[in-house]
C-alpha cells in the first residue's frame, strides 16, 4: 500500500508517525514528570513549613534557655531544703549539735525509717530530752531556723526531777528527703 504513495509522501508519513510517537512519548513522560513535579512541589511545602517552625523555635530559644535556667535554679532550691540520702548523716549530726548547744541532754535520739510520700520521704527522729524550758524554746527556734525543713510535732512536756533541769520532753522531728526515684 506504500508503494502507490510517492517518496515524497512517504517521508512525510514516516515523519508524521515519528512525530506522533514522539508526541505519545512526551504526554506519557510529562504525566509521569507533572506527578513528580506536583509530589516534589508538596514536599518542598512541608520543608518550608518545617523551617518556619525550626526559625520559630530558633527564635524562642533564649527563653527557653531563661527558663532551664529558672528550673534548674529552683530544683537547686528544692534540693537544698529536701536533702537527699546521702546528705541525712549530716542532718543528724546538726540536729544532735544543735541539741547540744541548747543545753539539751539527750536521752534518746531514735532516727526512723523513710516513709515514703509523693516525690519525697519523710525522716522522723523520735527524740526525749531533760532540760530547762527555755532551752527547749531555744532548740526549737534554731530547727525552725535552719535551711532545710524540718517538724516538730508530738511535743509532750512533763516535769523532772532533776534539781538543774526543770523538764522532760520528748517529740518528733521529721525532716523531709527529696525522692529521686518517685518521678
Amino acid at each position: 500500500m506504500l508503494e502507490k504513495v510517492p517518496f515524497y509522501g512517504q517521508v512525510l508519513i514516516f515523519a508524521g508517525l515519528a512525530v506522533a510517537i514522539v508526541v505519545c512519548v512526551y504526554v506519557f513522560k510529562l504525566g509521569d514528570m507533572r506527578a513528580d513535579v506536583t509530589r516534589l512541589e508538596s514536599e518542598l511545602a512541608e520543608k518550608q513549613n518545617e523551617i518556619i517552625k525550626g526559625r520559630a523555635i530558633e527564635d524562642r530559644l533564649p527563653e527557653f534557655e531563661r527558663e532551664i535556667e529558672n528550673l534548674t535554679r529552683k530544683l537547686g532550691d528544692v534540693q537544698q531544703i529536701l536533702p537527699t540520702d546521702k546528705e541525712t548523716g549530716d542532718l543528724l549530726a546538726w540536729i544532735k549539735n544543735v541539741g547540744d548547744q541548747s543545753n539539751l541532754d539527750l536521752k534518746s535520739f531514735a532516727p526512723g525509717t523513710l516513709k515514703p510520700v509523693e516525690f519525697y520521704k519523710e525522716y522522723p527522729i523520735e527524740m526525749q530530752v531533760v532540760t530547762r524550758y527555755h532551752d527547749l524554746g531555744v532548740f526549737l527556734d534554731r530547727v525552725s531556723k535552719y535551711s532545710r525543713i524540718i517538724n516538730v510535732d508530738n511535743l509532750k512536756i512533763n516535769q523532772a526531777r532533776d534539781r538543774d533541769k526543770t523538764i522532760r520532753a520528748s517529740f518528733t522531728a521529721t525532716t523531709f528527703v527529696y525522692d529521686k526515684e518517685a518521678q
